[in-house]
């Protein structure tokens, strides 16, 4: 943009604002708080009435002693959830966060550097509102912030990293009545002191009518996380996702305090992950030359999300889910490294077209496993890795003669029980290769819930080496759904670590109609609501079902969870908002994990609603990443705390404000008029 065309738009905004006050006049509405409620409802403002900006009134919205009972807490702006809030003050000040204070780390020079650039992170959030809050006369006071961090170095994320942090606002007046704001964040480490920014960062809110910036001026927050493993599964092979997008992902991730993207890189649909010592798994398998991942972009992808505080797993599955980029074999000389590529009809070969499985009887399959796993270790320094594992059709297997005929030679029947023979043989190979190409002795792996992961086939895997991602159902009193709970079961009872990404809540695909045929369905319809996500609670289900094992034990080997996003019908336009606000939902289910309880109470969805709705609309401005996630509520519920809510016997007109009535009404008559 040239400084002419610059200064004219600049000219354009100015003169819209001079227009509003001219045409508009001032802003006609205020806001109160009913503390009962902590809620903050709009109003038309008296005439020498003074203005409370909505931002303020949510801030100071502290609710009573009774309510905070309930968990009714800090205004109710936080997200997830802390585990411990008090001493709310209840009052805000005005601040400039451009000028904010920076004292360092009280308790050691360690890694500086990395610390204060989490401080620079944290003012960019308010790098817009900064100018509006610059005068003497609009701050109302100072901003100090100190960091007591043990160890503040940024590393890679690992099981034994430490999350928590405690979070201190307090404020003084001097004798000349200046009044200063010293927030204080005390960690072990660099994720907790990166999470207690976070936090801090939401009792800090520019208001959009009066573009300053209020902040609290006294809390305690106390906070750790509930489960180790806070995630999401993003495949990449369906539809490509570009790199900024995935940036984006890491970004809204962060803010609700996930720490793991599972990376589900290739499948039979395309590679296009670049292999350096493979290069042609990506020419073969990538959609387009400019489809790929390289490995710079990959460097990038990984250390973006390690300040993010979130480690990125990879996943290469297999032995089923390969296909494009696996078909060069012969032509290098190695025979076929893969069968039933493309086989028709897919329906009998696979779940979905284009099919393709490893020719695991031959021996070159391994050997370019392990390049793949080296490479693999060399751009991805996660301590876990994902192998897949799941859908293995055998019909695929049985159609190959070669496969068949090595079958005979080692003595198993061409049934299921010598399948499934076949099946652990390539599991071993491939784990070993992993060790090697990890020089480990017992690599960290995961593997999708299958056939291998139910009965007595579970104990081909051990429980040292293995940790399953159960993705089947948890309800339902079908026979696959009865089959999936006993599984779930079985694992946990058997001592076997599990990560959850149940389908039928945790699945973000899910309802949006057929994409193999017509109707209004995919497999896994209906569509998962937020509110789903929210309640999918695995400690409720355990008590619910009696499993045989104790809280202590659940805990340990319940790892947390994934919501999973699979992009047969998801790109770059539109993933965003598939993956948030549900993920974020799932975010204080994994965080704080909080009790079930009564409609309206803590743990409850319609309790986190307000909660959530107001941190995703937050997460949509620039300066927190412009996380474009799908709309949950018109912006009068946003604006109007307590009133888009159904009473228990359906009747939500009741609860309703005139003005949405209103609304409503007119959108019925024109839905009429125009039907």
């Amino acid at each position: 943009m040239s400084a002419l065309h610059l200064n004219f738009t600049l000219w354009l905004l100015c003169l819209g604002g001079v227009l509003y006050n001219l045409v508009v006049g001032e802003y006609p509405y205020t806001w109160s708080c009913n503390s009962t409620a902590a809620a903050c409802t709009r109003q038309l403002k008296a005439a020498e009435e003074s203005f409370t900006p909505h931002t303020k009134c949510k801030l100071e919205c502290v609710s009573t002693s009774d309510q905070q009972d309930k968990g009714f807490f800090s205004t109710r702006v936080l997200w997830p959830r802390p585990k411990h809030v008090s001493g709310n003050s209840g009052k805000t000040a005005v601040v400039n966060v451009a000028d904010l204070a920076y004292n360092g780390n009280t308790i050691n020079n360690i890694a500086a550097d990395d610390l204060e650039q989490l401080v620079e992170n944290f003012k960019s959030k308010y790098s817009d509102s900064n100018s509006k809050t610059e005068s003497g006369d609009a701050v109302e006071a100072e901003l100090n912030f100190t960091f007591e961090v043990n160890n503040g170095t940024l590393v890679d994320f690992t099981d034994s990293s430490d999350e928590s942090y405690e979070l201190t606002i307090t404020s003084s007046t001097n004798e000349d009545g200046e009044v200063s704001i010293d927030a204080r964040v005390k960690a072990s480490s660099y994720f907790g002191a990166r999470h207690g920014l976070e936090t801090l960062s939401q009792l800090a809110l520019t208001d959009p009518v009066d573009g300053k910036t209020y902040m609290v001026t006294g809390i305690k927050i106390e906070d750790s996380p509930y489960y180790l493993w806070r995630g999401l599964s993003v495949d990449t092979s369906r539809n490509f996702i570009s790199p900024p997008v995935i940036k984006n992902i890491l970004t809204g991730l962060a803010a609700a305090k996930m720490n793991t993207l599972h990376w589900h890189l290739t499948d039979s649909h395309s590679f296009p992950y670049v292999s350096s010592r493979v290069p042609e798994m990506s020419q073969y398998g990538a959609y387009l030359p400019n489809k790929i991942y390289s490995a710079d972009d990959i460097a990038d992808i990984v250390q973006y999300a390690k300040k993010l505080g979130i480690r990125v797993v990879p996943e290469l599955d297999a032995p089923a889910h390969v296909g494009y980029g696996w078909q060069w074999g012969p032509s290098a000389g190695k025979g076929n490294l893969v069968v039933c590529l493309g086989k028709e009809p897919w329906t009998e070969y696979c779940l979905e077209p284009p099919c393709g499985q490893m020719n695991v009887v031959n021996d070159d399959v391994y050997l370019t496993l392990k390049k793949l796993y080296t490479d693999l270790k060399e751009s991805f320094p996660s301590d876990w890795f994902h192998m897949g594992g799941d859908e293995v059709n055998f019909n695929c297997w049985k159609s190959e003669e070669t496969i068949t005929d090595f079958m005979k030679t080692k003595g198993w029947k061409i049934n299921d029980e010598g399948f499934m023979k076949l099946w652990d043989y390539y599991q071993t190979k491939a784990y070993g290769q992993l060790k090697e190409a990890r020089e480990e002795e017992s690599s960290k792996a995961i593997l999708w819930s299958s056939r291998m992961t139910e009965g007595d086939d579970l104990s081909l895997l051990s429980k040292d080496d293995y940790v399953i991602q159960f993705w089947g159902t948890t309800v339902g009193d079908s026979e696959e759904a009865k089959k999936h709970k006993k599984q779930l079961k079985e694992m946990l009872e058997k001592g076997y670590r599990v990560i959850m990404s149940n389908h039928n809540e945790l699945y973000l695909d899910c309802g949006f109609g057929a994409w193999v045929g017509a109707g209004p369905n995919n497999w896994c319809s209906p569509f998962k609501s937020w509110h789903q996500v929210y309640m999918s609670d695995i400690r409720q289900w355990i008590e619910d079902e009696k499993v045989d094992i104790t809280e202590t034990k659940a805990k340990q080997q319940v790892l947390g969870g994934e919501t999973a996003i699979w992009t047969e019908q998801t790109s770059d336009s539109d993933i965003i908002y598939k993956v948030f606000p549900r993920t974020w939902a799932y975010a204080e289910r994994l965080w704080t994990n909080p009790s079930k309880g009564e409609s309206g109470d803590l743990g409850s969805w319609e309790e986190a609603e307000e909660r959530l709705t107001h941190f995703a609309s937050l997460m949509k401005e620039e300066g927190r990443g412009a996380v474009l996630s799908n709309t949950m509520k018109p912006e009068y519920c946003l604006q109007n705390d307590g009133k888009c809510v159904l009473e228990s016997n359906g009747s939500y007109i009741k609860l309703l404000h005139p003005e949405l009535i209103l609304v409503v009404s007119v959108f019925h008559l024109f839905s009429l008029y125009y039907s």
